[in-house]
Parts: C-alpha cells; structure tokens; sequence
C-alpha cells in the first residue's frame, strides 16, 4: 500500500511539474512575442493622443497594421523586381528613368504610427502628390526633393514605382486626386473610413484615386478598412512595377 502511494504521488508531482513548465514556456512566448513586436498600449494611445490614429481604429487593428507592413516590406525587398539603377560608376546619381502622370510611388523612407512606408501619385514627370503626415496637408513634392527626404535617407532606403497598364485611366486617378486633394484642409489622420475625403493618409489618397478616378473602379473595395503604402500594388488593379531607386551611394 505504501508502494502504491508513493507511485501515485510521484506522478502527482510529475504532473505538477508538467502542467507549470507548459504554463511557463506559454508565458514566456507571449512576453518574447511582446518584446519581438514592442507594440504596447501606451504607445498605440499616444498615437490617438497626437490625432494620428482615429478613436475607430482599435488597438488589434493596429497591431495587425504594423506587422503586416514589416512583413510587406520584407516581401518587397526580397522580390525579383528590385535593379541597382544608381553604382557609383554611373556619371548620373539616378537613371534616365521617367515617372508618368499617375505612377504610385512607395518608399520604405519613412513611417507612420509604427506602420512602415510612405506613398504618393505621380502628377507629372517630376512631381508627386502625397500628405506626408501630421500637421501636413496634401502637397506636391519634386522627385528630386522625394529622393533627397526618402530614397536617400539611409543605406537601406529604396523608393518603387508602379505604373498602371492604362495611361488614360491613370490620368483620371491622378486628376481626381488633385482635384480632391490638392490645396484642401484635409487632415491627416489614419482612420477606418476609406470614403471620405477630409481626413486621409498617404496610401489612402493614392487609392482613393484610382477608386473613384477612373470610370471604372481601379482599385479593390469596400471603403471601409485600411490601405497600406506596400499593399497598393495588391489593392490597385493592373499595376505593374517599373523602377527602383536606392539611396545615391557617391
């Protein structure tokens, strides 16, 4: 009987000792995936703080943002599409590359909220229309001035550009963008309402244009939800990728 009960209470304690190691490794893991993400509430709530994130965006909405965004980026940098288009044997710091009205231009130069990359819509060979965050207003910006705050800002930086298969539909996207967009009181302010027009983001107004642009909706609905600087070429119909920049290395 003696026998018996020590048996027993040997796997009791193994037991024990099982279900607390299981419970420790799960704690450990969820404070690794915390540390991992730096994601905290507080900083999710200075974000609502400083007007850069709407009252209707929750804080899972934005944690999924941000770590969609870096996974987006990593895809991008590893994809097929990136050239070298500036060596230091070039006698020019970019290549003869010319932008066209209605070109999506993505840049890994910068953030916002936590959520990586910058957007904006080519309005002419040599200038791009974006909002570049808070306090900012919708602007148009020169490529050159582009290359030297983004592509240019650290050795990893690159900027993409992305060219719709229909120039008279692109022409109708950058049009709608500028007549919405350019000299407006719009707010910037990353929001769940892809309809309105008076607050709005960087990716937001690039596929705002070539949502309600175009005669035909060039861009995937519905107008409630985010859209981020490296999905566009997802949630924007029929582009396809022709330069990458990387930072002038001279």
């Amino acid at each position: 009987m003696k026998h018996l009960f020590k048996v027993i209470s040997l796997l009791t304690l193994a037991l024990v000792l099982s279900v607390t190691m299981f419970q420790s490794r799960i704690q450990a893991s969820d404070k690794n995936d915390s540390s991992d993400t730096n994601l905290s509430f507080e900083e999710y709530k200075g974000y609502q703080d400083e007007g850069i994130l709407g009252d209707d965006v929750t804080y899972e909405e934005w944690v999924k943002l941000v770590n969609t965004s870096k996974e987006l980026e990593n895809l991008l940098e590893d994809s097929a599409e990136f050239e070298e288009v500036y060596s230091s044997n070039s006698v020019e710091p970019f290549s003869s590359f010319t932008m066209k009205r209605g070109d999506v231009v993505i840049t890994n130069g910068t953030s916002s909220a936590g959520i990586a990359g910058h957007a904006g819509i080519a309005t002419s060979s040599s200038y791009i229309l974006h909002i570049a965050g808070k306090g900012k207003k919708p602007v148009k910006i020169s490529l050159s001035n582009w290359h030297g705050k983004y592509t240019n800002k650290t050795n990893s930086s690159w900027t993409k550009v992305y060219r719709h298969k229909n120039a008279t539909k692109a022409n109708a996207a950058a049009k709608w963008t500028e007549d919405t967009y350019l000299n407006s009181n719009a707010e910037y302010k990353i929001t769940s309402d892809l309809a309105s027009t008076n607050v709005t983001y960087c990716s937001k107004l690039v596929w705002q244009g070539y949502y309600y642009g175009p005669s035909t909706k060039e861009a995937n609905g519905p107008t409630i939800g985010y859209r981020m600087p490296y999905d566009l070429p997802k949630t924007i119909h029929n582009l396809s990728h022709k330069k990458t920049y990387l930072k002038n290395r001279r």
